[in-house]
């Protein structure tokens, strides 16, 4: 009796678990056609990698403040071995990509976080960025030979 008690308990668990659910509605929507293409992509080297920089895995970071004063969240994103970004907000999720413009890639840097501040009180939002990083290796020099 027992046994045809459990049988009947483990079927009926099975029927009702195979149920399909309901879908369920969500808080975000994915965006494809942003006008943002920024991946902070590491590759790792024996010259750097976790063994060499424990630090290696700890990212970036991502800033959002609105630097032109538009009433629109921009969008600035450090990297590790890529240059950082800084997205200008057009409105309806479109962003541009002033970078170049605003001269603010931190070239050969290693960038751990940013953050958006009115550091000299002008009444815009200035671009912190926290840098850190493996040490830089020192230039190599070929010997001189005179004759």
């Amino acid at each position: 009796m027992n046994f045809q008690k459990a049988l009947f308990f483990f079927i009926s668990i099975l029927c009702f678990s195979c149920t399909q659910k309901e879908k369920e509605s969500t808080l975000f929507a994915l965006k494809t056609t942003t006008g943002i293409n920024f991946s902070n992509t590491l590759e790792e080297t024996e010259r750097l990698n976790p063994y060499t920089y424990k630090n290696f895995y700890n990212g970036g970071g991502v800033a959002l403040g609105d630097i032109n004063n538009d009433g629109l969240l921009d969008v600035y994103f450090s990297g590790n071995l890529v240059n950082n970004q800084l997205y200008l907000n057009k409105g309806n999720f479109q962003f541009e990509n002033i970078t170049k413009k605003a001269k603010v890639a931190c070239e050969d840097s290693w960038s751990s976080g940013v953050t958006f501040v009115d550091i000299n009180y002008d009444g815009f939002l200035d671009i912190y960025v926290c840098q850190a990083g493996p040490p830089k290796e020192k230039k190599q020099t070929q010997p001189t030979f005179y004759k």
